[in-house]
């Protein structure tokens, strides 16, 4: 299979499944809610154990749901960026195009067997991006714009039950009421980041400055030494205060959703971003890893990037999707233990 091939398989094929004899008896022996529940707790796609709270939750909603034959809705959070330090800034790349080719496969068995629509959305964040990475609306805007138009070219092949959409903050809050909660946020947001151990708050300014566009939106560059610590710390305070933002999380995260991030909690599903990789696509490079002829799919984050960006690889044109960062993909012939990179 060529590289063109291969993308164009994903573009199409991600969300198309067939039930095997083995998922009509297991649906058949068990009811259907014990077959979406073994689908969405799959080890093929899960990354960390879940505790005994989060299969609480998972099984709560799906009485919400499936048992009431009701629509079922999983979504996925993340930024609504794409990491200056990349090439494909401010727009989306071959990361995100993984991604959402990954969470068709996880739902599309779900999306055979039941008859009501199955849906994935993406919530993400973009009005906290201006404070904390210093980024401009307009990049922004332009991150958003390129994903929406992403997820339409994936749902042009959709099933007649599966939808995805994307949705922000921007639907639930105007630009003036947000800026104006977030300072109350920020102020609860840094009562608890004071109480965290040394690691914790290495963890979150390491973070922060790796995010941070010091020549972006304002001249940060310019700053004294001092200044640009401030905004460090302000920048890991504002990355901890989405938790407060009441109206939001009362909104996205109600019961009747199945809740996916990269990492798991007692309250989401840690699914990664693609068969190999946990990296953030929002803050990660897509390319192609090739051994024995087969591709696989990685998402590298800023650090994998840089350790590999140099090494032999091939740029390999394609014709797919219409837009700036998929006119090529970068393809390196051999498989990398990143895990700990």
């Amino acid at each position: 299979m060529t590289v063109q091939q291969h993308l164009e398989n994903l573009l199409k094929n991600s969300a198309q499944y067939i039930l095997t004899d083995d998922d009509k008896k297991t649906i058949n022996v068990k009811v259907l809610d014990k077959f979406v529940y073994a689908k969405l707790t799959s080890k093929k796609f899960r990354k960390w154990k879940m505790s005994d709270a989060l299969i609480q939750r998972i099984q709560q909603t799906l009485k919400l749901t499936i048992e009431q034959n009701k629509p079922l809705e999983a979504i996925f959070f993340q930024g609504g960026y794409k990491l200056w330090r990349f090439p494909s800034s401010p727009e989306v790349d071959w990361a995100e195009f993984f991604n959402i080719s990954y969470l068709l496969q996880y739902l599309a068995p779900i999306a055979a067997a039941y008859k009501q629509d199955v849906r994935l959305t993406y919530y993400v964040h973009t009005m906290i991006m201006e404070l904390h990475d210093n980024l401009t609306t307009e990049e922004i805007d332009n991150y958003l714009n390129s994903f929406k138009k992403l997820v339409d070219e994936f749902s042009k092949y959709l099933p007649k039950n599966m939808k995805v959409r994307v949705w922000t903050d921007r639907d639930i809050y105007s630009r003036d009421e947000y800026f104006k909660i977030i300072k109350t946020a920020y102020k609860k947001a840094e009562q608890d980041y004071l109480k965290l151990p040394q690691d914790k708050k290495d963890y979150y300014r390491k973070l922060a400055e790796l995010n941070i566009k010091w020549n972006g939106n304002e001249r940060w560059d310019k700053l004294p030494e001092n200044g640009k610590k401030e905004k460090i710390y302000q920048a890991a305070i504002y990355e901890n205060s989405i938790p407060y933002l009441d109206k939001a999380i009362k909104t996205v995260k109600a019961d009747k959703y199945i809740l996916l991030f990269t990492k798991g909690s007692d309250s989401f599903i840690a699914v990664g971003t693609t068969k190999t990789s946990i990296a953030k696509h929002w803050v990660g490079f897509g390319v192609l890893e090739r051994s024995q002829e087969k591709l696989y799919e990685r998402v590298l984050t800023p650090s994998q990037f840089e350790t590999i960006k140099n090494k032999k690889h091939k740029n390999e044109k394609v014709n797919l999707v219409n837009l700036k960062n998929f006119k090529e993909i970068w393809i390196f012939d051999e498989r990398f233990d990143l895990v700990h990179k």
